[in-house]
């Protein structure tokens, strides 16, 4: 007599295995965290990118937009960082 175990595991991928552009990170977070809020993938924020590679003080990655000195960001409301993100508040 065969007996039948239910499964149980966990699905769906590791979000820091999964490489966006610009180091960001991909999967299907659906939310729209705002700028410098912090995130695990780019669809989570209402900015389209989430990244930690620019923020070196940031724990984890955080929603921003890309900028720089010669195309500034109107979104970016403390300008853009050395990294070509938006410079952070401290």
């Amino acid at each position: 007599m065969a007996l039948a175990l239910p499964l149980i595991g966990c699905g769906g991928s590791d979000p820091s295995l999964m490489g966006g552009q610009d180091g960001g990170t991909t999967g299907d977070g659906g939310t729209n965290l705002a700028l410098f809020e912090p995130c695990t993938d780019n669809a989570q924020c209402a900015t389209g990118l989430c990244t930690q590679i620019s923020y070196d003080r940031s724990p984890t990655p955080i929603c921003t937009y890309k900028c720089d000195a010669a195309n500034m960001n109107a979104m970016c409301p403390m300008g853009c960082n050395a990294k070509g993100y938006c410079k952070k508040p401290m």
